[in-house]
């Protein structure tokens, strides 16, 4: 009995407190089936977000891709987000940014159903140019920065990579 009264503890701690700081916290880039030819938008996300203000993927840090079979056209910032600079390298498949939240930033309301949320911040818009069946992975091989809404770097896990898959249309 006590066992159960400390776990239900920890439980509800953790939701009054949004996990902030936890391992937990990952960027995901998403998964698209992208007919051939066509162009479509991946989103960049933050799953279990805390209180988060600026995202930095750069100068270390790039997400990547194969560009044989998808170009990236843009990135635009979304839910309170904005790209505030981006280098976008086609030719060797490669893109780096920053995006924040000016004036706020995420401060997600807990709930109670102790669900997995994920929020997307970013939409990178992509241009199939591979032939149906060619895939890319789209990894980000580290965030170079990942700040609260005052300045404070948040511990985050490895980020979650996505993949574009070209269909035929």
């Amino acid at each position: 009995m006590k066992f159960l009264r400390v776990l239900l503890m920890l439980i509800v701690l953790g939701a009054l407190t949004g996990c902030e700081g936890s391992y937990r916290t990952r960027v995901v880039v998403g998964t698209l089936d992208l007919p051939a030819g066509g162009a479509g938008v991946v989103r960049i996300s933050i799953l279990n977000p805390p209180d988060a203000k600026m995202i930095q993927v750069g100068p270390t840090g790039l997400l990547t891709f194969n560009p044989s079979v998808i170009q990236v056209i843009s990135l635009t910032g979304v839910n309170g987000f904005t790209v505030f600079g981006s280098t976008i390298n086609n030719a060797m498949g490669w893109v780096q940014f920053t995006a924040s939240f000016p004036g706020g930033s995420i401060r997600p309301i807990a709930t109670m159903d102790f669900g997995v949320l994920e929020i997307p911040i970013i939409e990178m818009a992509v241009q199939a140019i591979g032939p149906v069946g060619a895939s890319t992975a789209l990894t980000i091989t580290a965030v170079d920065l990942f700040t609260d809404r005052v300045g404070n770097p948040i511990p985050i896990g490895p980020p979650i990579a996505g993949e574009v898959v070209i269909i035929a249309p």
